[in-house]
């Protein structure tokens, strides 16, 4: 592949070659990129995109590394990491009285490659409402609007507002809330495959306290409930279909039959699983984790065996959430 005018765009002196992608993904897993590029700022990362558009070089914006899994042959291409920074108040209502400003809600603007977890600390240090439940949220903001991170019963999308978002042809456009069709770990992105520049979040006031409180309490969840500090991509498979965890007779929460994945491999007795590597987590059964050992072709392989095991057992398919990037060979 010719990468000569795409160097020449993006600077010699800013291009990593052969950059191993175990750097840069929470699984510690996958080959080299061809070319590595860092944008720091949305006019890099825009140029980046619309560089590797012009001169037709496969191309890939990754934020913090969370939710992929690269494959151990990396990626033919150029991978764009999106290490923009800016969060900023774009607008308020309230008023102000004996010269305070009385909030009751704001606009809050971040970059995509903004961390998740930062964006959420900015909106409770600043008494902000909605996405407290979040914190501890892995990634960036681009992926959590990619994929409508949720943690329990709250999604990221519900106070989205506005995305901002390069297209195939390179050209900027926006999203409101109403044309981004959110629903449960999906967004309009995975299908037109654009990419996220920024998005916009309606926040209503709230008890500074409080909502730390509400934060906190979330961040010993997901210690509690997930295999926290060693590496691993999250959640490997999506929810399964309600249709089939009402025909399985599934454990209601709420009233609805649960569809946790991660109940029916440990029902299926798939806990402490291995394949070279790569381990399904005590601590959450959706959750492969990566012993220092692992291969991301063990990765591939221990996701085939739970698979198949789990269309034996329950006649239920189930759908990757991890996302995969490059060539795969499974053993047959």
């Amino acid at each position: 592949m010719n990468y000569t005018f795409i160097i020449q765009a993006l600077g010699r002196d800013k291009l990593k070659f052969d950059e191993p992608l175990t750097l840069h993904t929470y699984f510690k897993l996958g080959g080299p990129a061809d070319l590595f590029y860092e944008a720091k700022t949305l006019e890099e990362l825009t140029l980046a995109v619309q560089a590797a558009i012009l001169y037709k070089v496969p191309y890939l914006v990754i934020g913090g590394g969370s939710n992929i899994l690269v494959t151990d042959t990396g990626y033919r291409g150029l991978i764009i990491k999106n290490k923009t920074t800016g969060i900023k108040l774009k607008g308020i209502t309230g008023g102000v009285e004996a010269g305070k400003i009385d909030l009751k809600e704001a606009i809050v603007q971040a970059d995509s490659g903004v961390p998740a977890n930062l964006l959420i600390r900015y909106t409770l240090d600043q008494g902000l409402l909605g996405l407290e439940n979040m914190l501890g949220l892995p990634g960036s903001v681009g992926g959590a609007v990619y994929n409508n991170s949720h943690h329990l019963k709250n999604l990221f999308g519900d106070h989205v507002i506005e995305v901002e978002a390069i297209d195939k042809l390179g050209e900027i456009k926006k999203y409101t809330q109403s044309e981004l069709q959110f629903d449960y770990d999906y967004s309009i992105f995975h299908k037109t495959k654009e990419i996220i520049l920024s998005a916009a979040f309606q926040l209503k006031r709230g008890d500074k306290d409080a909502l730390w409180s509400i934060a906190n309490e979330a961040v010993k969840r997901r210690s509690s409930t997930q295999p926290l500090g060693v590496p691993s991509s999250g959640c490997i498979f999506k929810n399964i279909p309600l249709a089939d965890a009402m025909r399985l007779g599934l454990p209601a929460q709420a009233g609805t039959p649960l569809r946790s994945v991660g109940y029916l491999i440990d029902k299926a007795g798939l806990k402490g699983t291995r394949v070279g590597g790569a381990v399904v987590s005590d601590v959450h059964a959706n959750f492969i984790v990566n012993d220092g050992t692992a291969t991301s072709q063990d990765v591939l392989e221990l996701i085939k065996e739970i698979k198949n095991k789990i269309k034996t057992k329950f006649g239920v398919s189930l759908t990757e959430e991890v996302i995969l990037i490059g060539d795969t060979i499974l053993s047959t």
